[in-house]
């Protein structure tokens, strides 16, 4: 059975410096993978073949920025990922979980524009808490919707 995520990326602390949530984002997209802790929420449910919405949190996000597919189940993090992992929480994170197909947005999607038709989120005024965890499962309708509005 096929499930439907979003995956939440912040800004990231190395040394004395913050790494952009978007930075993170994109490194992981060159890379083909998402680094993934084994004691969070979902880490088992996941599969190869679901889907999965790219989130963007923080200050400077608090919306969708694109999509993939997973190619493949989690899996302990390889030599060459685990060199491109860089910051804290990430480097902490042991598994990874490969990407194909994917597809960042050119013009990103505030997720305030669709709180209201988002059914995951059932109290609408309160709708960032839905977003403290880093994978989130949402059905199918929803994860339709982001691609829609998204991709028109």
């Amino acid at each position: 059975m096929q499930h439907y995520w979003i995956f939440v990326v912040i800004d990231h602390k190395m040394d004395n410096r913050i790494i952009k949530a978007m930075q993170v984002l994109e490194d992981r997209v060159q890379g083909g993978f998402w680094s993934l802790n084994r004691r969070t929420g979902n880490f088992y449910r996941i599969k190869e073949g679901d889907r999965v919405i790219f989130y963007i949190g923080g200050r400077e996000g608090k919306r969708f920025m694109g999509r993939c597919t997973l190619a493949s189940e989690p899996h302990p993090m390889d030599t060459d990922q685990r060199k491109r992992v860089m910051g804290y929480p990430s480097a902490l994170f042991t598994h990874a979980v490969n990407l194909k197909n994917i597809k960042l947005w050119r013009e990103p999607l505030p997720v305030s524009d669709l709180t209201e038709e988002l059914g995951f989120i059932k109290k609408k005024d309160l709708w960032k808490v839905y977003f403290r965890r880093s994978i989130i499962p949402i059905p199918e309708k929803d994860y339709n919707g982001i691609i829609s509005r998204a991709e028109g």
